[in-house]
């Protein structure tokens, strides 16, 4: 399989994006949030973090982390990265009490092959055409032969359960490359495979 990309993931940070599920609007039919990209301007990164090695929660300072609910939590060193790289289509939104951090949202989507992964859907909700789960993300398998350009990407699905559903990021390897040059801290990689001759 050939390699056309990569996934880009930080751990787990503690938090939720949104706390209160009233916070959220949501289906009245299976009672699922309508956005899973909304944001949630009061939120705040912890000041107390526990050890990653000891008790699951990440040492504080890495630069791209995930809240529970599976949003992506940008320090403001991946922030100006970004922005100096010129990269596109980023969106960095930001905390009424919280200026070191900010919610990333990627805005070019990529098509995911489903299929070929063997990804699961359970429970197809037909009034908000949301499923309760999307299970099976990684590896990536994307809908495509041509490798990833330099910059960020998002699936076309949202992986995930119930209120917990997100998007993968990808980056072409010269993105790949550049990050792990800017000695950014959590960050991590794995393939993206495209599709090859053989499998059209």
């Amino acid at each position: 399989m050939s390699v056309i990309g990569y996934t880009l993931s930080g751990p787990d940070n503690g938090t939720f994006m949104f706390r209160e599920k009233s916070d959220l609007p949501r289906c009245d039919a299976c009672g699922y949030p309508l956005d899973f990209l909304a944001h949630n301007p009061k939120y705040q990164f912890r000041k107390r973090e526990r050890d990653s090695q000891k008790d699951g929660y990440v040492k504080r300072g890495a630069d791209l982390s995930s809240t529970y609910d599976l949003h992506y939590i940008a320090s403001e060193r991946f922030r100006d990265f970004c922005l100096g790289e010129g990269y596109e289509g980023l969106v960095f939104r930001e905390f009424e009490k919280d200026k070191s951090h900010f919610d990333l949202v990627v805005e070019k989507e990529v098509q995911f092959d489903a299929a070929r992964r063997g990804t699961v859907f359970e429970r197809f909700c037909k009034t908000c055409k949301n499923y309760e789960s999307v299970v099976g993300a990684t590896p990536a398998y994307l809908s495509r032969k041509t490798p990833l350009s330099d910059g960020f990407y998002r699936t076309d699905l949202l992986f995930g359960s119930q209120d917990r559903k997100s998007p993968l990021i990808l980056v072409g390897s010269e993105t790949k490359a550049r990050l792990e040059t800017a000695n950014l801290n959590g960050l991590s990689f794995s393939p993206a495979y495209g599709i090859d001759d053989d499998q059209e």
